[in-house]
């Protein structure tokens, strides 16, 4: 049969199971039991109702009798038999019952524990929380997100600070400023997480708190929003947020503030295939952060560098190991192990482009790290990342493995780039095993979401792949259009590691079309496979 939200607990446990025979002292300690949780001490549900030690354990024997709870090893610990009976029991009390429950809980919580553990901390927020004790709960789950944060536990993190913000906002007083402060560090932790839209919408809020005369709150706000424009390809608006920004730091005086500017502009450029202008931004910006001691920024900035060196081509990659050991060096003495997981994986697409088995150790590096900061999207990269090292190995079983889990994982997280890259990475395993139709699927799919996303460096390097596969299958005038379109598109300058395939191509294809276009059943020789691409 079933039940409604205001049916009460008898009428609950009977849809959960069997009907126990309760007693309105029985509904009175399964509220509170239910309020604490899953499972609750013995000793805690006495301080919270007040009732009789002896009363209370012949009741909890009764309720144990009836199914409804099960004692722990000990006897000092019971759990609910069914966790849908504990939700629905719970999710009957009104909101004034359990604003007094909670509070009644909390209380009784602190004073078994004077100075709380992490565990018992995590708890004293959530009940003072759930019974309105605003100055309490402000105080807990600001020492509940601080605990989270150090265990690296983003999840968690946040709800601690969630809860801190709806506790300040009904502070008595201007708590602009500190709402502002809460604004930019939850936005950057949803950030982190990879949900760009909630972030968004925080540095939106933290803008509309700051005092328009608060220039470098402003700026903070105006650099994380273009740096989400650009995570989108929002070109346009993170130029336009960027000089907003770069404007105030000026203003006054923030040399840390227009580094930090240079640095999303550098990597505007760099995803735009201008990797010499990347580069220069990145040198101004670290010219910058000369007399600073931040280790963090100066990490990140070290692998930008990196990026900018590697894009060039295979005579850089000396100079660009170099910056990627520096930004290595700089994050590990902040732990920074999400910004590590990215210096670790470019730095292993870089080497993988020579020695593949080197360059899948350094992805394999980069993705404990991604694991280690619970990362899915850049678990993900570094998974899909090194298919082309592993075909190149022979691996074709572990490249289409790598593959689909990381399919797995963008599909939970919003990370068209990367997506685009599996369906390369598709078209590219399947060539390998020789299924012609399946390879141009890949490679055709790669290409229109690598047109919808206006990537250039792959637009280019998606019709090269679709020219050597044509090649394979004898089409040589439409391997001839697609490596004219590679060509034209800039293959050579936004992939300098792909100028020797492309040659090699352009000599073969033209000497078979210049031989005879109709012997289409000539054997022709296989053009080499590509190195693993830039990243």
């Amino acid at each position: 049969m079933a039940t409604v939200a205001g049916d009460p607990p008898r009428d609950r446990a009977a849809a959960a199971g069997p009907l126990p025979t309760l007693t309105p002292e029985d509904d009175r300690i399964l509220a509170y039991a239910s309020a604490i949780g899953r499972e609750f001490d013995f000793d805690l549900l006495v301080r919270a109702t007040g009732v009789d030690e002896e009363a209370l354990s012949e009741r909890l024997e009764h309720l144990v009798h009836e199914r409804v709870l099960r004692e722990r090893v000990g006897g000092d610990r019971f759990a609910f038999v069914s966790e849908e009976f504990r939700v629905r029991m719970y999710q009957s009390l009104t909101a004034s019952r359990l604003r007094v429950l909670h509070r009644k809980v909390a209380e009784a919580l602190e004073s078994m524990h004077p100075r709380p553990a992490a565990e018992v901390v995590t708890e004293l927020g959530r009940h003072y929380f759930l019974g309105k004790v605003a100055e309490k709960s402000y105080a807990f789950n600001r020492q509940g997100a601080t605990i989270a944060r150090g265990g690296q536990d983003p999840e968690t993190t946040a709800l601690h600070l969630e809860r801190v913000r709806i506790d300040l906002t009904g502070f008595p007083g201007d708590r602009g400023e500190e709402l502002a402060d809460l604004d930019q560090e939850l936005g950057d932790l949803y950030y982190e997480m990879g949900d760009d839209q909630r972030a968004d919408r925080l540095y939106l809020d933290g803008l509309d708190q700051c005092a328009p005369d608060d220039v470098r709150r402003r700026a903070r706000f105006l650099l994380a929003r273009a740096e989400i424009a650009r995570e989108h390809l929002q070109v346009a608006d993170a130029r336009r947020l960027a000089g907003e920004a770069q404007r105030m730091f000026e203003q006054q005086g923030d040399l840390a503030g227009v580094a930090a500017v240079r640095r999303i502009l550098g990597r505007i450029h760099f995803e735009q295939g201008e990797y010499q202008q990347a580069l220069e931004e990145g040198l101004v910006a670290l010219e910058h952060l000369q007399n600073q001691a931040d280790e963090r920024t100066l990490g990140r900035l070290c692998t930008d560098i990196g990026n900018a060196f590697a894009a060039l081509g295979p005579r850089m990659a000396e100079d660009a190991a170099a910056w990627y050991g520096q930004a290595i060096r700089h994050l590990e003495a902040v732990e920074d192990w999400l910004e590590l997981a990215r210096a670790y994986h470019n730095l292993g697409a870089m080497v993988g482009e020579a020695m593949p088995q080197a360059g899948l150790e350094h992805l394999e590096k980069a993705r404990q790290y991604a694991e280690r900061s619970r990362d899915m999207r850049w678990t993900a990269w570094t998974l899909f990342s090194g298919v082309e090292m592993r075909l190149a190995i022979g691996q074709i079983d572990e490249a289409e493995r790598d593959n689909q889990q990381a399919l797995r994982l963008l599909e939970r997280v919003e990370d068209p780039i990367g997506l685009q890259q599996v369906a390369y990475n598709r078209g590219h395993i399947a060539e390998r095993r020789g299924d012609w139709e399946q390879a141009e699927g890949g490679y055709r799919e790669a290409l229109q979401r690598a047109e919808q996303l206006d990537i250039a460096p792959e637009v280019a390097d998606s019709h090269f792949a679709l020219a050597r596969l044509y090649y394979k299958l004898r089409d040589l005038p439409r391997a001839r259009t697609e490596l004219d379109t590679a060509e034209h598109g800039g293959l050579v300058r936004l992939r300098p590691s792909r100028a020797p395939a492309l040659t090699d191509l352009r000599r073969q294809l033209e000497a078979q079309l210049a031989e005879s276009l109709t012997s289409l059943t000539a054997p022709a020789t296989e053009p080499p496979l590509p190195s693993s691409r830039d990243r």
